[in-house]
């Protein structure tokens, strides 16, 4: 009998198809009960036995993947393989797959309600009147800024085709330059630094490599405007929380929304500003998006391990 592990948190909540498929298969399966993203030492202990995983964001670094002698399948639940060494699967000859349904649409939502959340003060007002306090604090329009996005991928492109209503000008930075993007959409590239100054909005969407850790540091931070707000829904290691909490406790930064974290789950100093809106990482947490992948899983692991 085949054991396979399912890491992720909260697999499986909404729907029980995605189990339904896998107990078909007879596998024995374990679960991930800490309702969190396991650290090292409990992915190699909950795991020493497996065959295969259904994965989160926790990493598979090489010394983990070496401490795992039996696994031969990962499936990845997400479309983003920062958390998983690559060539060390490839050299062990482990099967890794990834999810095609697109969460562009549920991560981009997300995004749109941050801002609002953040330049409206919804959430701080709501906390207020529920504990008997009623305060009106003024906030700002979104309509008509600028909104620069860092990285116009996938998820950033949905996020231009979501806010077209709000008749924003649009910046953006990346590598790669989308040319018939870029005019159906009326989209000026830029450079980092430019898009940093220039931005009254900035959303990040990149992938987590070399380049891209602490990419947003105290030297970028200080280029944005005083009622800039910044909205990250990528990797958390993409900011430097330090720098980020310096500025926005000395209100040299308006305000920022996070739905990641460089350290999950987080606990630390960004919890105690009021200029900050924060969720757990459920970027992909809509329900009809989070089945579907969760479907795509373990098909996915299933494939992997009748080959």
């Amino acid at each position: 009998m085949k054991t396979v592990c399912i890491n992720t948190s909260s697999f499986a909540v909404h729907s029980d198809a995605p189990l339904k498929i896998l107990r078909a298969k007879n596998y024995e399966i374990e679960f991930n009960t800490t309702g969190r993203k396991l650290n090292q030492n409990e992915l190699c202990n909950l795991n020493k036995m497996s065959d295969g995983v259904i994965a989160g964001t926790e990493k598979y670094t090489r010394d983990i993947l070496a401490r795992l002698p039996y696994l031969k399948v990962i499936s990845r639940l997400g479309i983003g393989m920062d958390n998983v060494d690559l060539k060390a699967v490839d050299e062990k000859g482990i099967k890794v797959f990834k999810t095609k349904t697109n969460p562009a649409p549920a991560v981009a939502e997300l995004v749109l309600g941050l801002m609002i959340d953040v330049v409206r003060n919804i959430s701080k007002s709501n906390y207020e009147l529920k504990k008997g306090e009623w305060k009106k604090h003024m906030g700002s329009l979104l309509q008509g800024k600028t909104l620069g996005i860092i990285g116009l991928g996938n998820i950033g492109k949905t996020l231009v085709k979501l806010v077209r209503g709000f008749g924003f000008k649009i910046i953006a930075y990346d590598l790669f330059q989308d040319e018939d993007f870029m005019k159906e959409y009326d989209i000026t590239y830029c450079e980092l630094n430019t898009l940093m100054q220039d931005s009254d909005i900035i959303s990040l969407h990149l992938s987590l490599s070399d380049k891209t850790q602490k990419l947003v540091n105290k030297d970028r931070l200080a280029l944005m405007k005083q009622d800039a707000i910044l909205i990250n829904t990528s990797r958390g290691e993409i900011i430097d929380e330090e720098a980020l909490f310096a500025a926005l406790k000395s209100n040299k930064l308006a305000g920022a929304g996070l739905d990641v974290f460089e350290q999950e789950p987080y606990a630390g100093p960004l919890t105690e500003l009021n200029n900050i809106v924060i969720t757990p990482h459920i970027g992909a947490y809509a329900k009809e998006i989070r089945n579907q992948m969760e479907i795509e899983a373990a098909e996915n692991l299933i494939r992997g391990l009748n080959k």
